[in-house]
């Protein structure tokens, strides 16, 4: 169970990259500074994505109470692989071979160190 909730927080975590992504993709630095943070306020994309954290910040402080920090932690490498593959089937952005092998070495090294 506390694996699940880890992983829940880490993908809320990749989920607000991908928020945050698309509040600041179409966000233009000029106008005035009232003008740009009324558009900012406004910004729908970044008001989920700074949720997502924060939610993802509450489970992360649960799995901190329960695991060992030698196990969570790494497993926060996982968010890499999960906002990498946002990245190609949302946004359309490459994947590439040594993108993929560093994928599985992520996940591998993931595997080793819940294992000990």
């Amino acid at each position: 169970m506390i694996y699940l909730l880890a992983f829940i927080s880490i993908l809320l975590g990749a989920v607000a990259q991908y928020f945050l992504k698309m509040g600041m993709t179409n966000w233009v630095l000029k106008g005035s500074v009232g003008e740009m943070l009324r558009l900012l306020f406004h910004n729908y994309y970044l008001w989920s994505g700074i949720l997502c954290y924060g939610v993802s910040m509450l489970f992360w402080l649960y799995v901190l109470s329960r695991m060992e920090l030698s196990k969570a932690y790494p497993m926060v490498s996982l968010g890499y692989v999960i906002t990498l593959l946002i990245g190609y089937f949302l946004l359309n952005e490459p994947l590439s071979y040594p993108k993929v092998i560093g994928i599985v070495l992520i996940v591998a090294g993931v595997c080793f160190i819940a294992r000990g």
